[in-house]
Order: C-alpha cells, then structure tokens, then sequence
C-alpha cells in the first residue's frame, strides 16, 4: 500500500517516495456537495478556494479509512464508501479519491481545523449546491469528480 511512514506532529503519515498520501471523500447532502471554504494567506495576498475533505492518510489505515475519518473529523459528517474513484499525483502529494454516502450529522467545523482556524487561515464547512458548482474555485481534480459522481449517480 506505501512504502514509508514519517511523523507530522503527534501522528504518523504515510509517505510514497518522498509524497505525502491524502485521502478525500466527496458527499452530498441531497442535492449540495459538502465542502471546506478556505481563506489563506500567502504573503500579502488572501487566496479564497474550496476543499473536498480530507487528509493524511495514517500508519495502518487504509485509503478509505483515512477519507472516512478525515471527513468526521473535519465536518463532523458519518459517511461510508460508495466507491473508489482514483488515485492523483499532483505533484506535492499523492491523493486516492472516494466518493463517499452520508450517513448522518450535521455539517459542522470541527478537529485540527476548528483548532486552526483564524483570520489569516480560515476553514468553514459549506454545502454547495450542484447548480452553483462552476461558480465555486475547487482546488485538483475536485470538480470533475464532484460532477462525474453528480451525474453517474444521479444524485
């Protein structure tokens, strides 16, 4: 499954070659996607984008397990897979792709992110509705996943 692990802080992550693995799970709640609204700042400038949750993939877990539980611990939703969708190298890291079914919980900022946050790094989990997805800067391969789950599922 990987071939190295290296500590972040208290937890130890999974590496591929010198890559940080993540794991994002996209969900839907009815007809909106969930998502994490972020605002950065990078020097003196404040960049605006959106997120699929997720994360660091953690030593003995699996790829799914990981989205799973980066999806909890960030937006406080229960999910469970529906599919597997892909693996991305883009560059920085390596990320495996899920789409995940919401189970139950309301959408709500939570874990490191909650923790986090502030003014000049900002997290707050939003629903976006399907019809408004081009409006919305996606960061990856998000949105083209996002809409080929919308649209293979007929969500």
């Amino acid at each position: 499954m990987y071939n190295k692990v290296g500590k972040i802080g208290d937890k130890m992550t999974v590496y591929e070659g010198k890559k940080r693995v993540v794991a994002r799970g996209i969900t839907f709640i009815d007809n909106n996607v969930l998502l994490i609204e972020r605002y950065r700042r990078e020097g003196k400038e404040l960049l605006h984008y959106f997120t699929i949750p997720g994360g660091g993939v953690e030593e003995n877990e699996t790829y799914l397990e990981a989205a799973i539980r980066e999806t909890m611990e960030e937006t406080t939703v229960k999910t469970e897979e529906i599919e597997y969708l892909e693996k991305e190298d883009y560059g920085a890291g390596i990320c495996y792709w899920f789409y995940l079914k919401y189970l139950s919980g309301t959408p709500t900022l939570s874990g490191e992110e909650k923790i986090r946050n502030n003014p000049d790094n900002s997290y707050k989990v939003v629903l976006i509705d399907m019809k408004d997805i081009d409006k919305v800067n996606i960061l990856g391969r998000g949105k083209d996943l996002i809409k080929k789950c919308y649209q293979k599922y007929k969500i």
